[in-house]
């Protein structure tokens, strides 16, 4: 598996960094998500993608979407996160 691109974003107050690698002729990647400065989450692709964009875009979305769909919830007593 060989390097590819890293792009990092700022989201509803969340920091999105995202990688992608090459694995022959397709690529994977991950997304890691901080927020207040703390690692919360990763996700990863569950299946390759044709090229780095595509794998990137999937994983914007993604990260948006968890972001989206905590953020709507209601956070009351001590349901913080785990550690990692």
């Amino acid at each position: 598996m060989t390097t590819g691109d890293g792009s990092s974003f700022e989201y509803r107050g969340w920091w999105v960094s995202i990688e992608t690698a090459a694995s022959g002729e397709f690529f994977a990647g991950h997304a890691d998500l901080r927020h207040r400065g703390e690692h919360k989450c990763r996700l990863v692709l569950s299946t390759s993608r044709a090229d780095p964009a595509t794998a990137r875009w999937a994983l914007d979305s993604k990260a948006r979407d968890y972001i989206d769909a905590w953020s709507e919830r209601q956070h009351t007593g001590d349901t913080g996160f785990q550690e990692l």
